[in-house]
């Protein structure tokens, strides 16, 4: 196998980009925290509270108000056009690609889960654009609202890769994606097998005895 297979897979390690101050530091539009709050930390700090932020998340759930510093992960904002042509939005854009990415799922799965809409999306750089979009499902075996995670590489006009969709890891409740009479179906269905491969055994053993 080749060592880079399935690299798009890999959890991009996080990485300091500009520190405030520097001579290419620019404040980006999503940046909230200012110099006046405190706690004050340091970029070493910062870069830490980051990168054990991506780790724990694979970068789905990063808290960017704690940072001045700018890094490789950025989160997207819904309300502008980022990423796409005026009159679409960013947000507009991200359902897009968790529709997408839930299609996938739900055929390769045999589900039915439902989209709801997009909680939150990170991105950085990778060739084209890696996104890490966490969005709400319905699960129709019991109408609950659950959330999924998908990664997606996008650039325009050249390429789009469904990486992966998953239910977000962590949850307390248990993702089914199918109705519940098609549930009661496939076990009664399972239950009649086994009956039956009783019987058939039972018959064979009464055979054998005559």
């Amino acid at each position: 196998m080749d060592v880079f297979e399935g690299w798009r897979e890999w959890v991009e390690p996080a990485f300091l980009l500009w520190r405030p101050g520097g001579d290419r530091y620019e404040r980006p539009p999503y940046m909230t925290r200012t110099e006046k709050d405190k706690p004050h930390y340091t970029a070493e700090q910062e870069y830490a509270m980051m990168d054990e932020q991506v780790n724990e998340s694979d970068g789905f759930d990063i808290n960017f108000s704690l940072f001045r510093c700018v890094f490789n992960y950025h989160p997207a904002m819904f309300d502008t056009h980022q990423f796409v042509d005026e009159p679409e939005t960013t947000e507009d854009f991200l359902i897009r690609l968790s529709q997408g990415s839930l299609d996938g799922y739900n055929l390769k799965n045999n589900t039915k889960f439902e989209f709801v809409k997009v909680v939150r999306a990170n991105y950085h750089f990778s060739g084209a654009i890696m996104f890490l979009i966490t969005f709400q499902v319905k699960d129709p075996y019991d109408g609950l609202i659950k959330h999924f995670q998908a990664r997606v590489r996008h650039a325009e006009g050249i390429m789009l890769e469904y990486v992966f969709c998953r239910p977000e890891p962590g949850q307390k409740v248990e993702c089914v994606g199918t109705v519940k009479t098609d549930v009661q179906k496939d076990l009664e269905k399972d239950a009649k097998r086994k009956q039956l491969e009783k019987d058939v055994e039972k018959d064979a053993k009464k055979q054998s005895l005559d």
